[in-house]
């Protein structure tokens, strides 16, 4: 019966139902947009399914104490485990070596330039990424740094046919030959940190560059405890940091980048947090127009008072009929809605190349359909829907529903 009013209605108002679907559309579509891009950004998506739990160092840098002279960017290895390597709020810790762009290819002559990560064991532990053949390197191999290399299936395509053909042959990173011991799947750039196209095991032993062995090129990567916040890691890693300079006699190392995943991604300000930002932001999108289409709305209260009044009189609560309106509406917003869903995935597609990635789209750039068809994303689609039927339609309807039926129906 009610579904049979609704669309008796929207055949009787075609233009007012054209025009709140347009503005439903439009308003839902922005608000989708900043709120898939701050969750595809920050929420636990594998192969990066801790991101909630992480601390990061960035490089820091060392300086000489007297003067802060002699300054130079980076993280030795040794300083790296020192101060991460016995943090009682760890569940894990990884380190990573710089990450160039290097010339990789079955053959010396037959390449191209790949991602290449240096990379330990607790990487393939930290990171979900599938492995299609083989395995990562093992502790001996690690140790040994042994000139063994994990490429992708693209790579392993390219050069062999299959991941499996792969397996056992001499791929060149660098222009030096390494054996291939595993294949995992292709991890899309999209995730910073998981992503590479060959891994290797990193040197531990630091080139001798002075600076009481603190200059490097190794960052640090932190799994907390479920127990431990991020914001107590960053304590405890303070306090290491302190104690590993209060040993040295000369230099001193800071980490000044110490961040969340989030604060990474995005900015790092105490005041306002990426989360409160992105929030406001959604509200301002979804409030402007949700006012626009209210006034829309009321205009066409103003032809039903009658109606109202009558229904009041018949013995209708004010909550019935706000209720019954509220519905009534639902479904212009519901459709409007499903279009805007539709068209802010269709405008994050066309757009993600700086909207997710910031314009830098070197390597394997992919962004899969199914991270907009998550459940959290469909039930926020619907969250939004109905918070903008309730910003546009409650007014009006409060405000057409408090006028006396007396005065309505004399036409007062």
């Amino acid at each position: 019966m009610i579904f049979r009013q609704i669309l008796a209605l929207i055949r009787q108002n075609p233009f007012f139902s054209a025009v709140s679907i347009i503005g439903t559309t439009v308003s839902i579509a922005f608000v989708m947009v900043v709120y898939m891009v701050y969750d595809i950004q920050t929420a636990n998506i594998r192969p990066e399914s801790h991101r909630d739990r992480m601390v990061y160092s960035s490089y820091g840098y060392s300086f000489r104490k007297a003067d802060h002279s002699n300054s130079n960017t980076g993280m030795s290895y040794q300083a790296a485990s020192r101060v991460f390597g016995d943090l009682p709020g760890a569940e894990l810790v990884t380190y990573m070596g710089n990450s160039p762009m290097e010339y990789c290819g079955v053959s010396p002559e037959k390449g191209r330039r790949c991602q290449r990560r240096r990379v330990d064991l607790n990487f393939w532990r930290l990171y979900d990424i599938r492995f299609l053949a083989g395995r990562p390197f093992d502790q001996q191999e690690f140790d040994a740094c042994a000139d063994v290399v994990v490429i992708a299936e693209r790579l392993a395509r390219e050069a062999f046919g299959s991941a499996e053909e792969a397996l056992g042959k001499n791929y060149f990173v660098g222009f030096y030959p390494k054996r291939v011991v595993g294949v995992t799947e292709d991890v899309s750039s999209l995730f910073t940190f998981a992503y590479g196209e060959v891994w290797t095991p990193y040197y531990t032993k630091d080139p001798d560059w002075g600076s009481e062995g603190l200059r490097g090129g190794f960052e640090a990567m932190v799994l907390c405890k479920p127990d431990v916040s991020p914001a107590e890691m960053k304590l405890q890693i303070e306090s290491s940091l302190d104690r590993l300079n209060a040993s040295l006699t000369e230099y001193e190392l800071t980490l000044p980048d110490l961040s969340t995943y989030t604060e990474r991604q995005f900015f790092r300000d105490d005041f306002l947090s990426p989360t409160v930002t992105c929030v406001i932001l959604g509200l301002i999108l979804l409030i402007v127009p949700a006012i626009n289409v209210s006034g829309l709305i009321s205009s066409q209260m103003s032809r039903r008072l009658s109606e109202l009044a009558v229904r009041k009189a018949y013995g209708a609560s004010r909550s019935t009929l706000i209720g019954q309106l509220l519905l009534e509406n639902m479904l212009l917003a519901f459709i409007g809605a499903l279009l805007g869903f539709l068209l802010s995935c269709l405008l994050l597609w066309l757009g993600k190349d700086w909207m997710l990635a910031g314009g830098y789209t070197e390597g394997n750039f992919e962004v899969s359909i199914w991270l907009f068809l998550r459940p959290t994303v469909l039930l926020s689609a619907a969250g939004v829907c109905v918070l903008f039927n309730l910003l546009s339609v409650f007014i009006p309807a409060w405000n057409a529903t408090c006028r006396p039926i007396a005065e309505v129906i004399s036409g007062e």
